[in-house]
This record gives structure tokens, sequence and C-alpha cells, in this order.
């Protein structure tokens, strides 16, 4: 068996994230991989764990926290979703996805364990994502991690990664995305990303733009006995200098000042970096040595790849930088700081899901006077550049195109861009992936269709 065989083989399962494969009696809850786990002696209990929900920047406190913990000398076992270009992005150790081989290996030895478990199993089937996690917590016991860093997939409460006991819980920005799942509200989106809190165990809060998310973490907090530290209460920043791949900031405590360098762009990304530092105290107050050093070179080499990321081009001609945003409240984030860049004119490569408030996008990205190229990426829940077409309709945008693809659309904004432009490409991280790879010649990782 082959690496796509392999991956193909595990895509026969319930897949929600594709939407493919889905039976009747599939739902979200926690008994399903509980079972499957305990399959496998529970490995995701045996090594210490960080676990982080939100709505936006878990990822990216993910990579931070990891970063700073390898940087310490230790082995760090990664989990992250989506992919941008292969399936072994979300099983990395460090920075360094999971081999080809050893994930056909993996694949190999549990996959006779599916088949009994879906066999016997009261709960259903497991689903593509369950088994992706379980294969994370079991490949970093195989590989003896000293830590995991664990990013929820969807909401938090009935998330499959919900299993774990973490030294400490992390959330992240909070704002609407998943309507159609999490509830329709702040407050009930708010819920579901607290559901990671457990009883006893500390939990760090990011500043929040909404201060109804802000009450439901802290009550969850306070009836689960759980300390809550609220990175607005304990940092405050000052004298920002962006450079175009990182940014210097001064951070403010109560009885000090210290410098950072991060190798991220955007203020979302100094939010994060504080919420990550938080995080990284609570594990030095618990005995986890962690120098100076190593948090100051941590935050400094971190790498996020699509997240308001400027790309090498062989034209000199324009500026291409693409991020994953995929909702109103990250767009207008990303507006905030495209503001802040100088360009003659902003060329727009637009793509999104069916799940998405795409015309909500589009009327914050109106605000930069764009030319809008709308695109169809290859991800199943992508729309066709016909349903942009019709949406960006009623939006005034001074120059509206369409393409079939990721691939043409960025071929047809690099032809028609002019000395000092700005192309930049957003609506999901899809999209940015396929600019990525269409940018570097790089083959995608196709899989069959179910």
């Amino acid at each position: 068996m082959n690496f796509i065989d392999a991956v193909n083989k595990t895509f026969t399962l319930v897949d929600f994230e594709r939407n493919q494969n889905l039976p009747m009696h599939s739902s979200f809850h926690l008994q399903r991989i509980s079972e499957f786990l305990d399959q496998l002696s529970n490995p995701h209990l045996k090594i210490p764990a960080i676990h982080v929900a939100g709505t936006k920047g878990k990822g990216s406190v993910c990579s931070m926290i990891s970063s700073v913990l390898s940087q310490s000398g230790y082995k760090v076992g990664l989990i992250t979703s989506p992919h941008l270009h292969s399936v072994t992005e979300r099983i990395r150790i460090g920075y360094s996805p999971i081999d080809q081989n050893d994930f056909i290996d993996l694949v190999n030895e549990l996959w006779p364990k599916v088949e009994s478990h879906n066999r016997a199993s009261c709960y259903g089937e497991l689903t593509w994502f369950e088994f992706m996690i379980a294969a994370s917590f079991y490949y970093f016991e195989k590989c003896d991690a000293d830590f995991q860093v664990v990013e929820t997939g969807l909401g938090g409460r009935l998330d499959a990664t919900n299993v774990l006991l973490p030294k400490v819980s992390v959330i992240t920005s909070i704002s609407l995305d998943h309507t159609e799942i999490l509830g329709e509200t702040i407050e009930e989106i708010a819920f579901e990303k607290g559901g990671i809190i457990k009883s006893g165990i500390p939990v760090v809060l990011s500043p929040q733009r909404f201060d109804k998310a802000t009450e439901v973490i802290k009550d969850i907090a306070n009836k689960r006995n759980s300390k809550l530290l609220d990175v607005s209460d304990l940092f405050s920043v000052q004298n920002v200098c962006n450079f175009k791949e990182f940014q210097v900031f001064d951070v403010k405590t109560e009885h000090t000042t210290f410098q950072l360098e991060l190798g991220l762009l955007g203020h979302h990304q100094i939010e994060n970096s504080l919420t990550a530092l938080v995080a990284i105290n609570v594990l030095k107050k618990s005995g986890v040595e962690i120098s100076q050093n190593a948090i100051d070179q941590g935050f400094k080499n971190v790498r996020w790849s699509g997240r308001l990321e400027y790309l090498s081009t062989s034209q000199s001609a324009f500026k291409l930088l693409v991020d994953g945003a995929h909702n109103v409240y990250s767009m207008e984030c990303l507006v905030r700081e495209i503001k802040n860049i100088k360009y003659k004119n902003l060329i727009l490569i637009f793509g999104g899901f069916n799940s998405h408030d795409l015309e909500g996008m589009l009327r914050v990205l109106l605000e930069l006077d764009p030319i809008l190229i709308g695109v169809n990426s290859r991800h199943p829940k992508s729309v066709q550049a016909s349903v942009i077409d019709s949406i960006s309709e009623k939006i005034k945008f001074r120059e509206r195109f369409f393409c079939e693809s990721v691939a043409e659309g960025f071929d047809y904004a690099s032809n028609i861009s002019v000395e000092g432009d700005l192309i930049l490409a957003t609506g999901s991280l899809s999209v940015v992936a396929e600019v990525i790879e269409s940018q570097k010649e790089m083959l995608p990782e196709l899989y069959q269709k179910f």
C-alpha cells in the first residue's frame, strides 16, 4: 500500500469535514472515540497535554506553544486542522509532519482495530476525524513525545479531542462561525468552546471582542473550580514595530516590561502570542523547565503558513499575500492590517464554502476597493465561482472577474497586475493552499471521492 492508498483508505470512514459518507446514525459525542482509545490503551492520557479551542487563532497559539517547548529541548506532538497541502500536516513532531511511510505503517497497524471497533461499537462507526485524532495520540506515544499540543477541530465540548485531561486549557478569540452546528449566538458558541474546561485545571482566555463570550467562559470556569487567567488583565502591548516577515513589541505586566519578537504578522497574532505566553507561564509554574531564551527563540522562530503570509514571487511587479480568514470577524482583522500596507491596486482572489457568510466577508473587503476575482477551489464544500458572481453582483466592486479554479484565478491576477499592486488570496484555507501550490509549482495531494 502506498501513501495515497493509505489516505484513501482512511477516507472510507465517515467524513464530516469533506461532507461525504454521512450515515444518519452519526452524531457528535465522545463515547465513540473513547471506546476506540480504550482499545489502544488510552495513549492520550500518557503524555502531558495543552488543549486549545476557539474560533480564531487556535492553530497559531498551538504553533507558538509547540515552538517554545521545542526550543526548550522537548519532543512535542502537535495536532492541528485543517491541513493546507497534505494530511500529514495534522500529525507533527515539532514542525515536522509525520513521514509518509510512518503514516502508512500507522494505518496498517490501526486498521484491524478500526474494523473491529466498527463491527462491535454501540455508537456507530468511527469518523475520519476521530481516527486521525486517535492515530495522532497513538503515534505520539510511540515516538515518546514529552508533550502534546492539541487543537480542537470544531467547537470543544463534543470535539473528539475533548477526551484529554490537559495541564492547561486555552480558549482563543470567539466569534460567529459554524453556526449551523455550534449555535447562532456568541453565547451558544462560547458555551461549546468552554466545554474543554476541566475541573481544577487552569484555563487561559484570549482577549475577546464580545463581552458575552467572556461572561460565558468565566461562568463555566467558576462552576468547575478552574482558575481563569484572562490575558486582557495580565498584559498590555506598547511600541509595535512591523517588518515584512516579523514584528517586535513591548509586553507590559504589572511589575515589568520586556520585548518580544514574533515571526508572524498582524495585531491578532500579538494577542495570540500573549495567550501562548500565559499558557507557557502556567506550565512553568507547574514545574516544566522553560528558559527565557527558549521563550524568546520560540516566538522569534514560529511559523504558521497561510496566515497573513507574504509569498516570494518571480515577478517583481506585485506583492502576493495570503490569509485564511473565512468569517466576518477574521476578515475585519485582515482588512485592518491591509490598510497599513502601501500598494497601487488591490487584486482580490476570493473563494469560500457554502457554510461561510460570503456576502458579509465581501462587504468587509469592499472597504479596500479591490478588483475581485472569484474562484472555485477543489474542496468539496467550495462554492462555485458563479455563486460568488451572484452574491457580488449586489456589491459595488469596481471590477469583477470569475475563474473556475484557483490556479486560473492566480494566473489572471498575475497577468492584470502592474508595478506596485498587491494580490491578496483569502476566503478559505483551501484557496490559500491552492495559491501557494500554484505559486510554488507544488503538486497537490489528490484523493478519491467516495
